[in-house]
């Protein structure tokens, strides 16, 4: 994606053309002073171009930003490549030590030693980046992970039932000047105003809000408690708030546009769900498009609270009929505003519309255990993830304590959920 807030710059190209006028004096072959001097012509080309992203030659580093070579050594960056025809050079910036401060858009921050795994001196420790605004408008500020492998969560088991998916060892935080709580771990865990990952997030992204102050920032924060799995490369876009790709409402940390994309948890691909998570995906809702579809690809939220481990699992253990609604997903859960199997509700029901959804199986109902297409037409199109504060408290151990009623075995790792979307075609 292309940001479309930059100022012009232009080369100024002198050509001096010289051209000598020879008269030829018929009467008597004589020429005059004038006549030898001539006249010279300067003729002036500018060439104007955008300081717009461009494709970089790196093998390590995709985009970079187009200015002139000597704008481009002056701010710091390395020319990896050429851009505006030949006239500008695709300048990369790039930090890893800790406690830099990026005022440049598109700045790609790695892990010191990078692309070595990152070994610290002394355990704990914590690195620290502070993104400026690099121009007055920005609003939104996009983190692509090109890379991102931290240390796992707290593993599921029964000796950390009390702690389970926290990002105890390995976790990155972020903060910004007017929202300034961070998520902490332990057993007094919160909430932040942004959840901290930790894992396997390569390909994931961010967003973080600004507000209209100039002089406000975001902080990102690595808390690093071991010697392995810390690589990070994470590519730092800013957005004017009237940029195309910004979402116009605040609080997504996520976003995604297209009429079909997918949706998954963070840490989805190290096989377990986070605790301490709570946040908004929102799918820009496409012209011509008045609702929207989920689909399940892979999906275990686990038993959706502390009153669930037992009762909401495949079958409705212990009595529950459903996986849904605030009495069973009351911790562990996704939430889908409007949610129904149809666009316009659930048909052949009393009229129940649940939006929180947890356990093995997707459905709008909750039971059977059988995933099922979700039809969403409340707009803006959103969906929230949430999670325990201190652990994964819809955590089902049944397979090492086994429950009585038990009518078929509950994974003991909530995955997490990779969902796909579609946009409906319709006149709202």
């Amino acid at each position: 994606m292309v940001p479309t807030m930059k100022p012009v710059h232009a080369i100024l190209l002198t050509c001096t053309l010289c051209v000598a006028f020879a008269r030829n004096n018929l009467n008597n072959n004589r020429t005059t002073t004038e006549e030898k001097k001539g006249r010279i012509f300067s003729l002036f080309s500018i060439v104007q171009f955008p300081n717009d992203a461009c494709r970089s030659t790196s093998g390590t580093f995709t985009n970079g930003t187009c200015y002139t070579a000597g704008e481009c050594s002056s701010k710091g960056g390395s020319s990896q490549g050429s851009c505006a025809a030949g006239f500008g050079v695709c300048c990369i910036f790039q930090v890893s030590a800790t406690s830099s401060n990026i005022r440049e858009n598109c700045t790609y921050i790695t892990n010191p030693s990078y692309p070595s795994n990152y070994v610290p001196t002394s355990i704990p420790t914590t690195v620290t980046y502070t993104i400026n605004k690099s121009q007055n408008d920005v609003c939104r500020i996009r983190l692509d992970y090109d890379q991102f492998v931290l240390d796992g969560p707290t593993a599921t088991s029964t000796a950390n039932v009390a702690t389970s998916g926290q990002c105890a060892t390995d976790r990155l935080t972020m903060t910004t000047t007017d929202r300034t709580n961070t998520p902490a771990t332990g057993a007094a865990a919160t909430y932040g105003q942004y959840p901290y990952i930790c894992g396997t997030n390569t390909g994931y992204h961010s967003y973080l809000d600004l507000s209209c102050t100039s002089t406000d920032s975001a902080t990102l924060s690595f808390v690093i408690g071991s010697t392995t799995s810390n690589q990070w490369n994470i590519k730092v876009t800013q957005y004017s708030c009237n940029d195309d790709y910004v979402s116009c409402q605040q609080g997504c940390f996520q976003y995604h546009t297209g009429i079909t994309g997918t949706i998954q948890s963070y840490n989805f691909v190290g096989s377990q769900q986070l605790a301490g998570q709570n946040y908004k995906n929102c799918i820009r809702q496409e012209e011509g498009y008045c609702c929207i579809q989920y689909s399940v690809i892979s999906y275990n939220i686990g038993g959706g609270g502390a009153n669930a481990i037992t009762i909401c699992t495949i079958g409705g253990i212990g009595g529950a009929n459903r996986c849904t609604g605030a009495s069973l997903c009351s911790m562990d859960m996704i939430i889908i505003p409007g949610a129904g199997q149809t666009p316009t509700g659930n048909p052949g029901t009393t009229g129940e519309n649940y939006e929180r959804f947890c356990g093995l199986n997707l459905n709008a109902l909750g039971f059977p255990a059988v995933n099922s297409p979700i039809i969403s037409c409340e707009c803006p199109f959103e969906l929230d993830h949430i999670t325990g504060i201190e652990a994964l408290n819809g955590i089902g151990f049944t397979s090492l304590v086994p429950d009585p009623l038990m009518v078929a075995p509950l994974p003991s790792v909530p995955q997490g959920f990779q969902l796909s979307y579609s946009q409906i075609a319709g006149s709202c």
